[in-house]
């Protein structure tokens, strides 16, 4: 298999949240180090995308296309990577299991979980070298949805259920994910 880093996605305003997700505590650490740790030991070395976190030591790379979604995030880290395990800061349920399952997926330009119900989730998602030329060219035709971009690769899907890839994006949604 290619060589695989994890990458955190950690760009975005947190606008719906009203603070930094990546700063919030989870597990009496901020967020952004939780996700970077589990990803540190599935697909080193890990690397935190977008964000401010100097002031952590977590390896970071400046998003090469700030403020325009987390394709953007996901092209920056496959240009140091020939492959990346995705997890985005905001998805701390998403198990050890299932991001050591998309490591062992094969096949495709993307391994991406789906729900029974069809929806995809590809902020925890594996992408590969062959997915990097694909993205960018959508990217270039002003897509700027993740789930819009993936009409463009090969994709390896990967059913599973729905409870561990809710995302936090308001406060309830943070104070909910604490309690599961």
């Amino acid at each position: 298999m290619e060589t695989c880093r994890g990458f955190v996605l950690a760009g975005g305003r947190s606008r719906r949240m009203g603070e930094d997700k990546g700063r919030l505590n989870w597990g009496g650490q901020p967020l952004v180090v939780h996700q970077w740790q589990r990803l540190e030991r599935m697909a080193p070395p890990a690397a935190i995308v977008g964000g401010r976190y100097e002031d952590l030591g977590l390896p970071s790379l400046p998003d090469a296309h700030p403020e325009q979604g987390p394709l953007g995030g996901i092209l920056t880290a496959l240009a140091h990577s020939e492959a990346a395990l995705i997890l985005a800061v905001d998805m701390p349920l998403v198990t050890d299991g299932t991001l050591a399952e998309l490591l062992r997926r094969p096949g495709g330009d993307a391994v991406v979980p789906r729900h029974p119900d069809g929806r995809i989730q590809p902020l925890a998602a594996l992408y590969r070298a062959s997915a990097q030329p694909k993205l960018a060219a959508a990217f270039g035709e002003g897509t700027r949805r993740v789930v819009d971009a993936l009409g463009h690769l090969d994709i390896a899907w990967w059913e599973t259920g729905p409870d561990e890839f809710r995302s936090m994006n308001t406060p309830a949604e943070y104070a909910e994910a604490l309690e599961s």
